[in-house]
């Protein structure tokens, strides 16, 4: 059993570098992945640290059926949300800040209820257990800044420019939340290497 946890972290760990290397990753989570892999009871699966999303859907949240307009890791300016709604035909629209998520693997319950300990502590507050197998443990790791909100809908828009700079200004504010919860969460595993 010991041989497959191994094999097991060295592929996703191996999958992590090969992200990196072609632009997959995004660079303001890897800081923390590899403090998380660094200690030997876990291993990360996939990640996101967090994005402000526009996308075309008429529901909000079915991630298979949504086309997405524009993606960022970053915050935004008002000419870049503009710039790619410009000539957008879809008729219902969304604007989404959407949370850092983490899969983990822990080798047992004991070192996932750890983690799950810090990452709270870090923010994480809406992380939790996935599934228990023999030697692992899938964890899910996120937290609870979020909006979505249309900002066209059946055609129509929703949003003043103004207060469509306001909503991109909080937007950022989000964001940026979230990115410190991530640095907050690599200096408190720290203590575990």
């Amino acid at each position: 059993m010991c041989g497959e946890w191994h094999i097991r972290k060295k592929h996703f760990l191996e999958r992590l570098e090969k992200d990196l290397k072609i632009g997959r990753l995004d660079k303001d989570i890897y800081g923390l992945l590899k403090t998380i892999n660094s200690i030997e009871y876990y291993y990360t699966t996939s990640s996101c640290s967090g994005r402000i999303q526009v996308y075309a859907s008429k529901i909000p949240g079915r991630k298979f059926e949504i086309k997405t307009i524009g993606k960022w890791h970053r915050p935004i300016s008002l000419d870049e949300l503009l710039e790619v709604l410009k000539d957008c035909p879809y008729e219902d629209i969304w604007l989404a800040v959407l949370p850092p998520i983490l899969h983990v693997v822990a080798r047992n319950v004991e070192k996932a209820n750890r983690l799950l300990h810090l990452a709270r502590e870090a923010g994480f507050k809406h992380s939790g257990i996935l599934s228990v197998k023999n030697e692992r443990v899938i964890m899910e790791l996120t937290s609870s800044e979020r909006i979505e909100t249309p900002l066209r809908m059946r055609g129509v828009w929703i949003f003043s420019d103004e207060n469509l700079l306001e909503l991109i200004r909080r937007a950022n504010e989000l964001l940026l939340v979230t990115k410190r919860k991530i640095r907050k969460f690599e200096e408190l595993l720290k203590s575990l290497c």
